[in-house]
């Protein structure tokens, strides 16, 4: 999810895992470009909990200069989150790219960045959650208009539209995998509820949706079957108040391929998620219930830190998206502490196992911000996070792992991972 500069706009509100054999030759047998074949469909098992963050921008701010820590010495973000108890990173990559912006190159989301990521998740023996995003965000000013259709796919009737997703999602990952990596999980699209290929910017049509996914699944489900890969399919819900009528819905369209509901989870003010029972753990429970898939939160956060010291921002001159608790509450302050973070993780992934989810991953927690000394100098890095101006720098670095006030050293929140057993 694209976090905004909270100062600007109110943002709006409205993954799969994979036990693998070894693969087998390759081959186009029974492939008729519609998912249909005749071999047979190894279904993930589903039998462990996943624990992770995303990477998305870890690579990207090491290219322009910024540097992990880990007790004082320079670390390589992977390994310390492999050896903090991670057994999965999230990553994406977009069909349609940033480029450059304000003379700054965003590749964070590009296939070769992507492709290099996965190669240093697999080497860190870390899983990974892949979102493949065909759509794109169209920013302008202080707004974002989230998954639009590409431009070479307007005018084209929805069956077509489904064609060239199928072909884009089967062949990403099928190239991936001649670069010797593969995804345990693959969301197609991003909290798909929000929207998905939209046609026009205020278009959003839950049974549109559920078509176009049930060929993005059909790609997923072909490519694993072509490479006797058990990976799963999850699909992605902004809100858990949002899931049954969205799920519902996308089901009653065709969208049943999947074998896990994913959740974007961030109770604060800035976003305001809820949930549709009394906790986390019986709407887990509903969930599974009613459509007999396990969930996972794919994405959520607390924050270490307020981001502010005496009215000023801390880290960088970018205000901060997102804080929870919601940090204007001055008798709040002292919740707003590492140890704070690990506890609030902690227990939020143990309500997800115990209501019969299958994992919790983080979002943004790799952010670090465009320099250390705050905004006033004017001399930070070269960094974006978006094609915006209000993401010159991090909006993020409030709830990372690494703490820029104490020079990027990884502090005990990352640690909730090892206090959740698998």
């Amino acid at each position: 999810m694209i976090r905004m500069n909270i100062k600007l706009l109110a943002l709006l509100a409205l993954i799969p895992i994979c036990s693998c054999t070894k693969p087998a030759p390759d081959s186009d047998e029974g492939d008729d470009n519609n998912g249909n074949n005749e071999q047979e469909v190894i279904k993930p098992s589903l039998d462990k909990f996943y624990k992770g963050t995303t990477m998305y921008f870890a690579s990207y701010m090491q290219d322009v200069g910024l540097v992990y820590r880990e007790n004082g010495a320079e670390s390589d973000p992977y390994t310390s989150v492999k050896k903090h108890g991670a057994n999965i990173v999230r990553l994406q990559l977009d069909q349609i790219g940033f480029g450059s912006y304000n003379g700054v190159n965003i590749d964070w989301q590009s296939y070769e960045r992507v492709l290099a990521d996965m190669k240093k998740a697999k080497a860190a023996g870390l899983e990974v959650f892949l979102t493949l995003k065909p759509d794109y965000d169209i920013f302008s000013g202080s707004t974002v208009s989230h998954n639009n259709i590409p431009e070479s796919w307007k005018g084209q009737s929805d069956s077509k539209v489904g064609d060239l997703l199928y072909e884009w999602v089967y062949g990403t990952l099928d190239k991936l995998y001649k670069e010797g990596v593969y995804p345990a999980v693959v969301a197609v699209g991003n909290e798909v509820n929000v929207g998905f290929l939209k046609p026009s910017a205020s278009s959003n049509d839950a049974s549109r949706t559920g078509a176009l996914l049930a060929r993005g699944f059909a790609a997923v489900r072909k490519f694993s079957s072509d490479n006797s890969l058990s990976c799963a399919i999850a699909l992605h819900i902004a809100n858990p108040a949002k899931a049954e009528s969205y799920v519902g819905s996308i089901e009653a369209a065709g969208g049943k391929d999947y074998d896990i509901i994913a959740l974007s989870y961030y109770p604060g003010k800035d976003i305001g998620h809820s949930l549709p029972y009394n906790s986390v753990k019986t709407t887990v429970e509903a969930l599974k219930r009613q459509f007999g898939k396990p969930s996972m939160i794919v994405e959520t956060a607390y924050s270490f830190t307020t981001g502010t010291v005496n009215g000023k921002w801390m880290g960088d001159w970018c205000d901060n998206a997102y804080n929870y608790p919601d940090w204007d509450d001055a008798a709040n302050s002292v919740n707003y502490t590492p140890a704070k973070q690990r506890e609030w993780l902690r227990n939020l992934a143990e309500q997800v196992k115990a209501g019969g989810g299958v994992g919790l991953i983080t979002w943004g927690t790799e952010s670090l911000p465009d320099e250390l000394s705050g905004y006033a100098d004017g001399h930070g890095k070269k960094l974006y996070t978006y094609p915006a101006d209000w993401a010159y720098g991090s909006t993020w670095e409030n709830n990372s792992y690494w703490d820029f006030t104490d020079s990027n050293n990884l502090h005990e929140g990352i640690d909730w991972m090892k206090d959740v057993s698998e």
